[in-house]
């Protein structure tokens, strides 16, 4: 989900989903990141695949008119997807197989690089239920699910609370101000973050200034830390991830 330090910086992961494939701003982006979320979900474990068909993901996304025009926005999303190497998808007949790849590093070479969970091998973050539950899926726009997942990224259960610094959120997320603004007031509306005004003295300046502290509603935080039982293996119900 965060970029890369590079030299002249490329889209992060995160907002190149938001953008077409040339990089212009455009209309799908959140449904192709929600989708993405789902399919991670829904599949996260082997084979990391499935033959749902498209009214199935319209429907649990929260789409209008699931086994029509949602449908038919899903089966968009998913080709796009396919085109940017993030999933495959084999037809066979009248039925298409939605093979997961590893979002992080989706391609080897000019191959897909199968899926694999990240438990112990990369960060990640834990999307809660309460995203599909709640309906957050099909009601947030573009600019509110990706500041929802940048809420989660810089926050914990136990520590719901963050502020934005203007510099290093552009340089970590490569989210636009203009889309900022937008996500997080969409976020206060919808009862996901509350806002607080906080006076505090600004370590270049020293001069007191007033931020913004966001805080996330508990149902919409991370799920707490899971754990593995103490004496014995890990639980077969611990938590399916999504990464970003």
């Amino acid at each position: 989900m965060e970029r890369e330090i590079e030299e002249e910086p490329q889209p992060t992961p995160l907002t190149a989903l938001l953008r077409t494939q040339d990089l212009a701003g455009g209309k799908g982006g959140g449904l192709r990141i929600s989708l993405l979320l789902t399919l991670i979900w829904v599949n996260a474990r082997p084979p990391y695949a499935t033959r749902r068909v498209a009214a199935y993901w319209a429907e649990l996304l929260g789409r209008e008119d699931p086994r029509g025009e949602g449908a038919r926005a899903v089966r968009d999303a998913l080709h796009e997807l396919d085109d940017r190497g993030l999933i495959v998808l084999h037809s066979t007949g009248s039925s298409t197989e939605i093979i997961l790849c590893n979002e992080s590093q989706p391609v080897d070479g000019d191959r897909p690089r199968a899926y694999t969970p990240p438990y112990g091998q990369e960060p990640y973050i834990q999307v809660p239920r309460t995203f599909w539950t709640e309906g957050l899926a099909g009601r947030l726009t573009g600019a509110g699910v990706a500041m929802y997942l940048c809420a989660l990224a810089m926050t914990r259960h136990d520590d719901p609370e963050f502020f934005i610094s203007t510099r290093f959120f552009e340089e970590f997320f490569g989210i636009s101000r203009s889309s900022r603004k937008r996500g997080l007031a969409e976020l206060t509306e919808h009862g996901v973050l509350t806002v607080r005004v906080e006076e505090t003295v600004s370590m270049s300046t020293f001069r007191r200034v007033k931020r913004n502290v966001y805080r996330i509603a508990k149902r919409y935080r991370q799920p707490e830390a899971w754990r593995p039982e103490e004496g014995g293996e890990a639980s077969s119900s611990g938590p399916k991830a999504e990464k970003t």
